[in-house]
């Protein structure tokens, strides 16, 4: 993956801005619907697709407002290269410019309540001592971005075939490269985002990122060059081809072949650049000596981890829903685990796999070529989806709590400058502390109560799906 510079920065992120739409191409449209034909949540006909397409054009209505899970499947399939889910994220950022719903507080590392924050406050010591030493920002030529939610399982960059990356760094006042923002349409902030990651960057002279998260990749390589004239002086290269180009030159020697039958889920961002991720990531699991059984939906019609489900609504139950639909898919090739490569995918999958029951194990792509390589990767998957749990129970205690909590906010802007987390306060530190001994501890982990969260959250979902008309009515 190359750099981007400044010679793509006007013509790209501008072109597209003709006209009475900043990103979506009117102008290359024919509303031909082949691109929500493809979506695999709204599941229309021609005729209902070429409807909604030209409705969400001409009036901003669509169904697709309240399905879409961001998962750029419209984008990559459209034959014009017209860009309809960016019409999606510009019809949102029309209904969200007076603020974004409470769940989105999560997200957005300026709030006070943040998931970071939130999950800093039960993290165990060594990770502590990681994250801490990611912090400083300092010149160098190159750097691994340790990425948004690499910061959520940070133990997964101990692995020993990762002891030659380069010096790792990352803060979540870097707000992830802007991407939760950008799909929430909150293209203002994400604007400002950019900014301070031209400085950031310039400052510290670096020459090569290799990005953590596949996701960041993207992000720094495609969206924010292409649509917001962000000038990046240096190359982009993903923690999957950094690990790639080690197997294929012979810098990490593998020691056995694992021998398993693996199933791979594709992030959403990994669709852009012909899928190349993608395809780079099953090539490490084939090195290891897996085999990969693909699922029903994959590659440019892969379904979103859930995440991406509650940038239409802000629903937990949502999110919860959509993960454990990709779950089931997995679970349905007979593979015996499934590879993750995105850490935001893992977390969602791993909340969703312990509430479920689900008992595939889910394997980051370090995880097996340290496994290969003869070590033994650091395993927190399980324990950090409770941690997780703990996140988001606190959040709905507090919605339940808080009036005010529940309210629509408006995030600040983004300082220039890099700024601290705000600490969590008093109330959220105690309850975090209480949930997380609760969910971690014998009443909830033994075999009775784990079969009873599993059926009633089946349950859940099952009765929040029976309230909801199908998509294509």
């Amino acid at each position: 993956m190359t750099g981007t510079g400044g010679d793509r920065k006007v013509g790209d992120a501008r072109a597209a801005g003709a006209g009475r739409f900043r990103f979506f191409r009117e102008d290359r449209c024919d509303r031909c619907g082949d691109c929500l034909v493809a979506c695999p949540y709204l599941e229309l006909s021609r005729e209902e697709a070429r409807r909604e397409i030209a409705s969400l054009i001409d009036t901003g209505a669509s169904r697709a407002l309240d399905v879409c899970h961001t998962c750029h499947t419209c984008d990559v399939v459209c034959p014009a290269q017209a860009d309809p889910y960016e019409l999606v994220l510009e019809r949102w950022s029309e209904r969200r410019r007076d603020g974004l719903p409470p769940a989105a507080r999560l997200v957005t590392p300026s709030e006070p309540g943040n998931l970071w924050s939130s999950l800093k406050v039960v993290l165990p010591p060594d990770e502590h001592a990681l994250l801490r030493s990611w912090e400083p920002l300092v010149p160098c030529d190159e750097l691994c971005l340790a990425g948004f939610y690499t910061n959520v399982v940070p133990y997964l960059l101990q692995a020993k075939v990762l002891a030659d990356l380069p010096r790792i760094v990352g803060s979540e006042a870097l707000f992830g490269c802007a991407g939760d923002l950008y799909k929430t349409g909150r293209f203002d902030l994400v604007e400002q985002i950019a900014r301070r990651l031209e400085r950031v960057f310039r400052e510290l002279g670096v020459r090569r990122v290799v990005c953590s998260m596949g996701a960041e990749a993207m992000l720094l390589s495609e969206i924010l060059p292409r649509r917001f004239g962000a000038a990046f002086d240096f190359e982009v290269l993903s923690l999957d081809d950094w690990l790639l180009e080690r197997l294929r030159s012979g810098k990490i020697a593998l020691a056995r072949k694992l021998g398993l039958r693996v199933t791979v889920h594709d992030n959403c961002l990994s669709k852009l650049q012909g899928g190349r991720l993608q395809e780079a990531n099953r090539e490490l699991v084939r090195r290891t000596g897996c085999d990969v059984v693909e699922p029903e939906h994959t590659r440019e019609r892969a379904l979103c981890c859930g995440f991406g489900a509650a940038a239409s609504r802000f629903r937990v139950l949502d999110i919860l829903a959509s993960g454990h639909r990709r779950l089931r898919e997995l679970e349905a090739t007979g593979a015996e685990a499934a590879v993750v490569y995105c850490p935001a995918c893992l977390f969602i999958l791993s909340v969703v796999k312990e509430l479920a029951g689900v008992r595939m194990p889910l394997y980051h792509p370090v995880e097996l070529v340290e496994r290969a390589a003869g070590g033994a990767p650091v395993r927190r998957h399980e324990e950090r989806a409770w941690d997780m749990a703990a996140v988001i129970g606190n959040h709905l205690l507090k919605s339940a709590l808080s009036p005010r909590y529940r309210g629509t906010f408006q995030p600040a802007p983004i300082s220039p400058e890099l700024q601290p987390l705000p600490e969590l306060p008093w109330g959220d530190r105690v309850r975090m502390k209480l949930l997380t001994a609760l969910f971690h501890g014998p009443v909830v982990q033994n075999a009775a109560m784990r079969g009873l969260i599993s059926r009633s959250f089946r349950a859940t979902l099952s009765r929040d799906g029976a309230r909801r008309p199908p998509a294509s009515e």
